[in-house]
């Protein structure tokens, strides 16, 4: 994580200036306020996961003498190829099921009540949420044996890109169309907070775009300047507590 942070803050830096400089839709609020809220959360839910898995892996979880599904294949470039999409793969799989579970749709939707997209979305989960998607992953890591450096990389990876496409950077549109044949954009996520339900539920995508287009979740809109962001049932500007009692 101290490795990372470096990596992260310097992707919250940048596209924090290029978000304010080129702007692709404009608001009355101001940029400080629409961010404080999203970051006060995203700060609450990584110190209550921490502490969480802390605990369990000190008292509950024992010691699994267990290589994993990996061990001994060779070459390790392929390895950490397959590790990538593997990990990728599960972040698509785990955002679809938010969106076609009642109950997870519950707690998924405190991200999407956001109104005025900014790098700080990134962070706006409701912490159950995040909890409970790292117990599959950290199955899958041990289940397969997946190598820390490979996770270390995607989760930077994973970290920059979501900062990146929750961005309210307007990128040019033909660069973010080409880029999205390959990773997740502005625009192309910007379809996924859309008010209108099939668009809600398209674009799963956290990295890369394959997944949406192999399984057939993927859309892209003509002119992304027409779509609306948020929840058409909450208009509110929501606060810190609202968004930890929402679901309830």
């Amino acid at each position: 994580m101290n490795s990372a942070f470096p990596t992260i803050l310097g992707c919250l830096v940048l596209f924090s200036v290029l978000e304010n400089l080129f702007p692709f839709f404009t608001f009355k609020q101001s940029w400080t306020s629409r961010i404080s809220t999203n970051f006060a959360i995203g700060l609450l839910n990584a110190a209550i996961t921490y502490l969480v898995f802390a605990a369990l892996s000190k008292w509950v979880f024992p010691p699994i003498h267990w290589s994993g599904l990996f061990h001994g294949i060779q070459p390790h470039w392929l390895v950490g190829i397959i590790s990538f999409l593997l990990l990728d793969i599960y972040r698509y799989g785990w955002h679809v099921l938010m969106h076609m579970s009642s109950l997870g749709w519950r707690f998924h939707r405190v991200h999407h009540t956001e109104r005025t997209m900014n790098i700080s979305t990134a962070y706006r989960f409701h912490f159950l949420e995040v909890i409970c998607s790292n117990f599959p992953r950290v199955f899958l890591i041990w289940l397969f044996g997946i190598n820390p450096v490979c996770v270390f990389i995607y989760d930077v990876a994973f970290a920059a890109i979501q900062v990146f496409q929750h961005s309210n950077w307007a990128v040019p549109l033909n660069v973010d169309k080409v880029l999205t044949y390959f990773i997740i954009t502005p625009n192309f996520h910007r379809v996924h907070h859309s008010q209108i339900v099939k668009e809600t539920n398209s674009n799963y995508g956290s990295v890369l775009s394959v997944w949406d287009r192999l399984f057939g979740t993927f859309r892209y809109i003509r002119h992304p300047q027409t779509i609306k962001i948020g929840l058409s049932e909450e208009p509110r500007q929501l606060n810190l507590l609202d968004l930890l009692t929402l679901p309830f």
